[in-house]
């Protein structure tokens, strides 16, 4: 039956649609006036989702973003305790020595792969999970809505925006220059960095720079980025084997897109005083970027 939708989809839309096909017509939203999905329905039944607007500034002081890089293997999370926890992927893996207050899954490839940290993340009634409407669409294929037990914040890619034409990075000067709440990369003009998750977030080509810029849009006064190694690319993740090491595009993607777009966000929250360490010493984002620094000398 999907594939029959699938196929009425692609004859009856635009090829600039096409990244909605797999939503069609079992997903229904409605948008807020600050244009974020208000409203979301999964074949006719109402999901409750939170209000990015009401959970602006809701917390403050420092936040942790933990990432999955091999340096969190040697890193004394316990002494980070103080800060709120905001969970990438599988950095769920801490959940018995760390609280996560906040988590961020936005890679369709770690759903499909890593199901069971999906499930338990869902499972877990103490925490706000931001996904995309593509990736909630991808867990409801393996799991019952009444498996949802976490707080759901639904956010987007300013690329692919739900029942919207594709913006191509190259395309975001000529649809995104001067939007208050947008700033675009100077050079090259293909990511930059959003103050205003409701409008979307800038993908970079890496979670942890989605979950950059929720902490701040949740009120981070400092950001202490841990697990963000960008290196040893063919290192497992701190949670992986040889034998289970999910592929990455990091190495790829780093020159040309990722350090290109920390390199921004470092002068956008330089400017607005929001203080950035990077806990990974050895990184590949170097001090340019983020001051580096290890947790006893920062708490």
């Amino acid at each position: 039956m999907a594939s029959i939708f699938k196929q009425i989809y692609r004859y009856t839309h635009a090829r600039a649609l096409r990244h909605n096909e797999n939503l069609w017509p079992h997903i229904k939203i409605r948008r807020a006036k600050t244009d974020n999905i208000q409203r979301l329905s999964y074949w006719g039944k109402q999901v409750k989702i939170e209000d990015l607007n009401a959970l602006r500034a809701t917390i403050s002081g420092d936040v942790t973003i933990l990432a999955t890089g091999p340096s969190v293997k040697s890193l004394d999370v316990e002494k980070l305790a103080s800060t709120t926890f905001v969970g990438v992927n599988g950095a769920y893996y801490l959940r018995d020595r760390i609280t996560f207050s906040y988590y961020v899954i936005v890679d369709r490839g770690f759903i499909d792969k890593r199901f069971d940290i999906v499930m338990d993340i869902i499972s877990d009634k103490n925490l706000v999970l931001f996904t995309t409407v593509h990736c909630f669409n991808d867990i409801l294929h393996r799991a019952n809505l009444r498996d949802v037990k976490c707080r759901l914040a639904i956010i987007e890619d300013l690329s692919f925006k739900v029942f919207r034409g594709i913006v191509r990075p190259e395309e975001y000067a000529l649809n995104y220059q001067g939007e208050m709440g947008l700033s675009l990369c100077e050079a090259p003009l293909t990511s930059g960095f959003s103050w205003d998750i409701c409008q979307g977030i800038f993908d970079a080509g890496t979670v942890a720079y989605w979950a950059l810029q929720i902490s701040v849009w949740l009120g981070a006064s400092r950001i202490l980025l841990a697990g963000v190694d960008m290196n040893n690319f063919s290192a497992p993740r701190f949670y992986e084997n040889e034998n289970d090491k999910l592929p990455s595009l990091l190495e790829s993607n780093f020159s040309t897109v990722i350090r290109p777009a920390f390199m921004h966000a470092s002068r956008e929250l330089e400017r607005a005083g929001i203080k950035t360490y990077n806990l990974s010493l050895e990184s590949a984002l170097d001090e340019n970027i983020f001051e580096k620094a290890a947790p006893e000398a920062i708490l």
